[in-house]
C-alpha cells in the first residue's frame, strides 16, 4: 500500500509543479511596437504570452514585456 501511495505521489507532483509554475499575466495591455506581418505572433504564441491586435499593432500585458524581449528578440 505504502508503494502505490509513494507511486502516486511521485507520478503527481510532476504535475502540480508544472501547472503552478505557469504564470498569469495580469498587467495593461501595451503597444509592442511590432507589425503583424512578421512571425512574432507565433514566437508569442509558443512562449504562453497572450497578446491582442488592434489595428495591425501587436498589444501585450505589461508584465509581460520582458519575457517578450527575450524570447522574440
Amino acid at each position: 500500500m505504502k508503494k502505490v501511495l509513494v507511486l502516486v505521489l511521485c507520478c503527481s507532483l510532476p504535475f502540480a509543479t508544472l501547472f503552478a509554475c505557469q504564470k498569469e499575466y495580469t498587467g495593461e495591455y501595451i503597444e509592442w511596437g511590432e507589425k503583424t506581418d512578421g512571425n512574432a505572433t507565433e514566437l508569442l504564441a509558443d512562449n504562453n504570452i497572450p497578446f491582442e491586435i488592434k489595428n495591425g499593432i501587436i498589444y501585450i500585458p505589461e508584465d509581460a514585456f520582458d519575457k517578450a524581449i527575450n524570447c522574440c528578440s
